[in-house]
């Protein structure tokens, strides 16, 4: 074979691998480019997963010595406590937001709903340990505390596909609520014997709820950052929110049934 003939057959197979090679990559960019790509889920779960007794209790509430047990809470609630307008503002800024990536599932800031941060969770407790928990909350001696929000967060409380999008209090605040928490739950058992059956410090921070997305449709974490973009971390409100009483829709239910 001549020199021409061995070249030319030498720039034919050259070109069957090259043509071999350019289908091997488009046959997979795209699973190369899924692996690759960043996740959009949310990789925060909840000191409480899974809650499966409610929210913010993880363990699921069953029946003790022959009586039925449920979740209470105490919350602090915006319609009773007008907090800043800025935060408010702020709080719907965000949901607007969060409505350009998708359809969320649930919004704190419609539907009738009302702003809350939860002071704690009661974990699957009897009527009757209710009805004292319910009484000392109530006698309770409450001191104001101003704290400062921060920044948005996602969380995942439970199996499934939901995913909470949650406004976090700053580090400071964090602090202090965790240790006003903490007395609260001291002085529960001092003063009624009830124990409480998770602390604080196993629960989530405390935070301020936007919304719940479903992440498998809903890309969770460009929403997260748009958020913090357009309302950088710290800017959330110009004034204190005062927290001093929280409100504890179960226990009022249930004392004046048993009134």
């Amino acid at each position: 074979m001549s020199c021409c003939g061995r070249l030319r057959l030498q720039n034919f197979f050259l070109l069957i691998l090259l043509i071999f090679f350019v289908v091997l990559f488009l046959l997979f960019k795209r699973p190369f480019s899924n692996v690759f790509r960043r996740s959009e889920k949310c990789l925060v779960y909840s000191p409480a997963f899974p809650s499966e007794g409610g929210p913010g209790c993880s363990q699921r509430c069953e029946t003790r010595e022959g009586k039925s047990t449920r979740r209470y809470g105490a919350a602090f609630r915006n319609k009773f406590h007008s907090w800043p307008s800025e935060l408010i503002e702020n709080m719907e800024l965000a949901a607007s937001i969060l409505k350009q990536f998708g359809q969320p599932q649930r919004l704190d800031t419609e539907g009738g709903r009302d702003l809350h941060v939860t002071f704690d969770y009661y974990c699957c407790y009897t009527e009757e340990e209710a009805l004292k928990i319910g009484k000392f909350l109530t006698d309770y001696s409450w001191k104001a505390h101003e704290i400062w929000f921060d920044r948005i967060e996602c969380a995942i409380h439970g199996y499934g596909d939901a995913v909470s999008l949650v406004l976090m209090a700053d580090k400071k605040s964090q602090q202090e609520l965790t240790r006003w928490a903490l007395k609260n739950e001291r002085d529960l058992e001092i003063t009624t014997g009830v124990r409480k059956h998770i602390p604080h410090t196993r629960l989530q921070d405390f935070h301020m709820t936007l919304g719940t997305v479903n992440q498998s449709n809903f890309p969770v974490q460009s929403a997260v950052e748009e958020i913090n973009k357009v309302i950088p971390p710290g800017t959330w409100h110009n004034t204190p929110v005062t927290l001093n009483r929280p409100i504890c829709d179960r226990y009022d239910k249930l004392i004046k049934h048993n009134s």
